[in-house]
């Protein structure tokens, strides 16, 4: 029994060396591999976050700047310069524009660097403090020194570090010579510190240098203009980045909290998955070991000696009366009885294919089967009709490939408990083509003859044409009915222009989902009073105790007279491409997307309807709804008797222009 002996010992050696193979496998991709491919994806994350935090910064300076251009390329600037009108400056340079745009400093200067006008504004008392004559004179000098129309960074000034943009005061067209220069000035205080952590939800900390000895951490980042990372705690990795000053000098080092608990987790979850696939694969093998020895040493020869005497018999079927006395004859007989049943499946089963097929082809619906796995077994022409797909691109591959709605997240047959077939569900396919089609569906399970689910069934309707008709009906019938309703409130109630305009312009908002927008009447040909506007369009010139919207030559004003050029409206759901658009004082500057429908009194337009910041962005049928509310708000100032009165300063406006200002 000497081979018996030999074939244990092989065994055992065999798995033993499996085993020290696997644990060595797993120990080395631990250390060698995955931890330190998990700590430079952490580190590449945290460099990630300090590049968008450094981006953050850069547009902070790039709004400075763009405020600095517009007040340095304006002729008011360059008239003040040339003839020291003092009603520039107390009506450009108020405290309430300081804290609006978070400003500490501004200064302007004429071509000889003669301080003109200064001014330091403490941004947390909301106190003026005095000027100190001699701030900045260095980023005049730099700016002076430079061959640019503007400057912009980062600086330190009396120990605190300030964003700085220095413009030369031009016309507003920017051509032509320079008056002088200008100044604006924003403090890096917390107030930026917090408005960046929340912006990216992460701890943002401005840290000024003021020596090269500083903490070591700092030399280093501010040695090496480079993004450096460093554990500040369990749960968080520290990412730091130099910031340089106009004369590219490291001046202050931003630090980033990132959370590590994400990275960590993971590294624990792979470290408890391969011990456990390691204890896995040794358990396997042991069992393994077990079942070849049986396999091996007990039947092997009876097998043997059988298979032998039934190759001897040359029949077609095993013999039951074949040792009968031995385990192998039973294996033998069963066998034979397989056998039997096989054959006898094979034909019921054939039959009913057949069947089934058939009733595919007849039934005038989209019909396909699935198995457990959600794999397509069958696929009728009806549905290859409606989808696109040939039975030869779904059968063997699973369902999601075309199902969309709901069934992506959950799948209504599979994943419920109550095994209740489905009944007239809506849901969305994917055609082949890639457009989206809506579908009423029914569906149930397949079982076997123990009533065990081996697959389900599914038959489908294209309803698309359907659903987009019932869709266009319902929002026409709600929107006509909510205006009849506020047609007749508005014109029962006796409101004036104002109140009127109120009331349009939230239905309006609410309607199209707008944050922002006004309602305005034109008066003349280069003027329009606004009745009614939310907090976006609170810059806008007052005259006469009203709110006036002016077209100067220069193109100031352009986007909101848009809407004159066009009978029937217009809406802008990108401002890139227009040209003067940054030429409305400053409005644009929290305007996204912007559509305008025009009041129509008879052949002429009256006023507009305009509305801003709608997050989907707006569309045709966005300005079919609004027209409806411009032609109400038309009806409503003929009934109040306003056309007398726009007629009456029209003609005034003609021979008199101070006839513009009305009461």
């Amino acid at each position: 029994m000497a081979w018996k002996s030999n074939i244990n010992t092989l065994l055992i050696l065999l798995v033993l060396l499996f085993i020290v193979s696997a644990l060595t496998i797993a120990i080395v991709a631990y250390r060698c591999f995955i931890v330190p491919s998990y700590a430079e994806l952490e580190k590449e994350n945290a460099t990630h976050h300090a590049h968008r935090v450094a981006a953050g910064i850069d547009h902070e300076i790039d709004s400075l700047d763009r405020i600095t251009k517009d007040y340095a390329h304006w002729n008011d600037t360059v008239d003040y310069v040339q003839n020291n009108d003092t009603t520039y400056l107390s009506s450009n340079y108020l405290n309430q524009m300081l804290e609006d745009n978070h400003l500490n400093f501004v200064a302007i200067y004429d071509t000889k660097d003669n301080l003109r006008y200064m001014k330091n504004y403490d941004l947390v008392a909301s106190l003026e403090r005095p000027p100190h004559a001699a701030m900045f004179n260095d980023v005049l000098t730099i700016f002076n020194n430079s061959s640019q129309n503007g400057l912009k960074g980062v600086w330190r000034e009396n120990g605190k570090l300030q964003l700085v943009a220095v413009r030369s005061i031009k016309r507003s067209d920017g051509l032509g010579k320079t008056y002088g220069t200008v100044i604006f000035s924003r403090p890096m205080d917390t107030v930026l510190s917090n408005n960046l952590s929340r912006q990216f939800r992460l701890d943002v900390d401005i840290r000024p240098i003021y020596a090269p000895n500083d903490e070591p951490l700092l030399a280093k980042v501010a040695t090496g203009h480079s993004v450096s990372a460093k554990p500040l705690d369990n749960n968080h990795l520290g990412a730091y980045f130099p910031l340089l000053d106009l004369n590219q000098q490291v001046v202050a080092v931003a630090q980033i909290a990132v959370p590590r608990q994400t990275y960590l987790h993971t590294k624990n979850i792979i470290l408890f998955s391969v011990s456990g696939a390691v204890v896995t694969i040794i358990c396997l093998a042991l069992l393994l070991l077990v079942k070849i020895r049986q396999v091996l040493l007990r039947p092997v020869k009876k097998l043997t000696n059988a298979l032998h005497q039934i190759r001897q018999a040359d029949e077609e079927t095993l013999p039951s009366g074949l040792l009968q006395d031995c385990a192998i004859g039973g294996l033998v007989h069963e066998c034979n009885g397989l056998i039997a049943d096989l054959a006898a499946w094979k034909a019921k089963h054939n039959y009913t294919r057949e069947n089934s097929d058939l009733l595919k082809r007849v039934v005038p619906s989209a019909i396909f089967t699935v198995d457990n796995n959600k794999v397509i077994t069958s696929w009728n022409q009806r549905a290859q009709l409606l989808t696109g797909y040939s039975s030869q691109e779904m059968i063997g591959r699973s369902c999601f490939l075309f199902a969309k709605e709901p069934c992506q997240e959950s799948c209504g047959l599979f994943d419920k408990a109550d095994g209740e077939p489905i009944i007239g569900r809506e849901c969305t396919i994917r055609h082949k083509n890639g457009s989206t089609l809506t579908i009423s569906k029914n569906a149930d399970y397949l079982r076997d003859e123990t009533g065990a689910i081996v697959g389900g069934i599914e038959c489908f309707e294209d309803i698309s044409r359907r659903k987009l008709f019932e869709d266009a009906l319902h929002w026409e019938v709600a929107l006509n009915s909510r205006l009849a309703m506020l047609a007749q409130s508005i014109l029962q109630c006796g409101c004036n222009e104002g109140q009127v305009a109120e009331e349009l312009l939230d239905y309006a908002r609410n309607l199209t989902g707008s944050s922002h927008g006004f309602v305005a009447e034109r008066v003349g040909d280069d003027q329009q009073v606004v009745w009614s506007a939310t907090s976006l369009f609170d810059n806008l010139e007052v005259h006469s105790g009203l709110k006036t919207i002016f077209a100067l030559a220069s193109g100031r004003g352009s986007l909101l007279h848009a809407v004159y050029d066009s009978s029937s409206g217009v809406f802008f759901n990108s401002l890139d491409k227009l040209q003067g658009i940054s030429l409305t004082g400053g409005v644009t500057n929290g305007i996204i997307n912007f559509m305008a429908v025009p009041v129509n009194y008879g052949d002429r337009i009256i006023g507009q309807v305009a509305l801003a910041n709608n997050e989907q962005g707006y569309s045709k049928k966005d300005l079919q709804a609004i027209a409806q509310l411009a032609e109400l708000f038309a009806l409503v100032l003929t009934h109040l008797g306003r056309r007398q009165k726009i007629h009456h300063i029209n003609d005034a406006s003609e021979t008199n222009p101070l006839a513009q200002n009305f009461a």
